[in-house]
């Protein structure tokens, strides 16, 4: 499987749970509170090179525990779990040879395309999809600039 193939493979998976990251993107806006000062939208692949990862939510600002606190039911918006029959969901293995960067990619871009189709009014914080790591050649992606 190339590049391509494993994109529009990964991108299947993860467009049959953009209702549900909608859902709880919503969720997250309403919960943004005077001290908030940015909301970060982190994709985390695996550390062996498999093709799994998590993508969460955090609120930054003073305190970030009470920040993120009325979220925390909401904050993991997308996850892979390893079960004894597979992974689920069953998102493609990562083919070798193809790095990390290329999960991050496609899963920042598919959050990004949720966040465009969810969340229609500007908001006075900035928003930003990226991951910690340094994984990704097209994060960090800057969804919303203060007003």
């Amino acid at each position: 499987m190339d590049q391509d193939e494993y994109r529009r493979r990964l991108r299947r998976v993860l467009d049959a749970h953009s209702e549900d990251v909608a859902t709880k993107l919503r969720r997250i806006v309403e919960a943004i509170g005077d001290t908030v000062e940015s909301l970060q939208i982190e994709v985390f692949p695996d550390q062996d090179g498999e093709g799994t990862f998590d993508v969460w939510a955090r609120f930054e600002g003073r305190d970030s525990y009470v920040l993120n606190k009325p979220i925390d039911e909401h904050r993991h918006l997308f996850g892979v779990v390893h079960h004894e029959t597979g992974w689920e969901p069953d998102v493609p293995p990562l083919p070798r040879g193809l790095s990390a960067d290329l999960v991050v990619d496609t899963a920042a871009d598919w959050i990004d395309s949720v966040w465009t189709r969810t969340v229609s009014r500007p908001l006075s914080i900035p928003v930003e999809v990226s991951s910690p790591d340094g994984y990704g050649t097209a994060t960090p992606i800057p969804r919303v600039r203060p007003m």
